[in-house]
């Protein structure tokens, strides 16, 4: 099992809502945007921010170091790892919140109550707690012009099941038991094993879901999915081969094509003035 830093050996908290999970190799160049973005959070129930690094040589965790050393919230495990999604499997199995965020190290959330936002009104081991909450990504540069991706949540999803729906993975929040129950990631995927964790989900369990009309999370362009022609059809090509073997060749074919015609759905030009919010803040909340 991975070392995780951030409490004392034997200290047990039960008390955390959400948990954010952030995966990092050579990220030193944003994961300070990341991490500010966690933890200038303004929320009043329990969350905490596990940060997993594979053995990064630019300073990553120097960063993640001097932030966990003032916030109590950040978590950290340093340990090699055999790729992006076996990573992301060992900050859920080290999370404790009832529900996990998974935010990639050059992402960060919307703004400063964006937790507050996705958990209002919800109650800690409710039963009446969704096992979804779902919300819209921004994807670009910051303060740019020019393409960028509005990843909204598809209105039929949930609705339309089985066919390649999708929300965005930096949008979902989603109860850290379900994730557990379909075995977390595939770690043998290298692009999509965030949507393919999805279509388990929801090929496994009625989910229910809460949606929200805000943005969750913004994505610096250029992650390991989106890094190009051959990680989009390197994706593609997962996808469709864990679906072929629990779907069948036709609905194989149909999920790859939504999830297409969904992404290129998403291409937005002009101005995308979403701002750094949390740059002039000083020092992380305790």
């Amino acid at each position: 099992m991975a070392h995780v830093e951030g409490l004392p050996a034997g200290t047990e908290c039960t008390n955390q809502l959400v948990s954010v999970v952030t995966v990092s190799l050579n990220a030193a160049r944003t994961i300070e945007d990341t991490i500010a973005s966690v933890s200038f959070q303004q929320a009043d129930f329990g969350f905490e921010h596990v940060c997993v690094d594979g053995g990064s040589t630019d300073g990553t965790r120097e960063i993640i170091d001097r932030w966990a050393s003032r916030s109590s919230r950040v978590r950290r495990i340093y340990e090699s790892d055999s790729g992006i999604f076996d990573a992301m499997n060992k900050g859920l199995r080290a999370a404790r919140g009832e529900y996990v965020l998974f935010l990639n190290a050059d992402d960060f959330l919307i703004s400063a109550n964006t937790l507050a936002t996705a958990m209002r009104g919800l109650a800690s081991q409710s039963a009446d707690n969704p096992d979804l909450v779902v919300g819209n990504v921004c994807m670009g540069q910051p303060e740019a012009n020019g393409l960028w991706r509005h990843r909204k949540v598809p209105a039929l999803l949930g609705r339309v099941r089985g066919f390649g729906l999708y929300p965005p993975h930096q949008g979902m929040f989603a109860k850290r038991e379900l994730l557990a129950r379909v075995g977390g990631f595939d770690a043998r995927c290298r692009f999509a094993g965030d949507l393919i964790q999805y279509y388990d989900l929801e090929r496994q369990f009625a989910l229910s879901m809460r949606r929200l009309t805000a943005c969750v999370a913004f994505m610096r362009a250029g992650g390991a999915a989106n890094s190009g022609w051959s990680a989009i059809f390197g994706g593609s090509a997962e996808i469709y081969s864990h679906a072929r073997s629990t779907r069948g060749v036709a609905r194989a074919a149909a999920t790859v094509f939504v999830k297409s015609v969904q992404s290129v759905c998403e291409v937005r030009y002009g101005p995308l003035s979403q701002k750094r919010w949390f740059a002039q803040a000083q020092q992380p909340s305790e």
